[in-house]
């Protein structure tokens, strides 16, 4: 029996994995050498739909320096939500200001499932924090 409860917590140990909320994948293309489209694509792995999702699109140079950020809405209220394993995509544009491209993050600042008036900000150490 003890042989039995002891594999039995083993194999939950290697089952149990951290579920990521929201894939987020950057795609940043050079077009002619003047300019930059960056891809944003944020996929829902929560198990609700997320009616509304807004972030941040910050650019960096190559010292790692912060050069602009923008704001950019993802899912809107009146649009249909994200359902769950679905993805979203939008797009920037950005001038080519030097011979080496700058790098891009994303971070989600709200979120707000469909059926639920609260909005939260999410991040990837902190997970879940209501802000409203």
């Amino acid at each position: 029996m003890k042989f039995i409860i002891i594999c039995f917590i083993c194999f939950n140990f290697c089952l149990a994995q951290k579920v990521v909320p929201f894939t987020i994948d950057i795609k940043p293309r050079v077009i002619d050498n003047a300019k930059v489209i960056v891809n944003i694509e944020v996929i829902n792995n929560v198990g609700r739909p997320v009616d509304y999702l807004e972030g941040f699109l910050s650019e960096y140079n190559n010292e790692n320096t912060l050069m602009e950020e923008k704001r950019i809405v993802l899912v809107y209220h009146y649009e249909p939500a994200l359902q769950s394993g679905f993805a979203t995509t939008k797009t920037s544009l950005y001038d080519l200001r030097f011979d080496i491209p700058s790098s891009y993050e994303f971070n989600i600042s709200k979120v707000k499932f469909a059926g639920d008036n609260r909005v939260f900000a999410w991040h990837p150490k902190s997970g879940f924090i209501r802000i409203d």
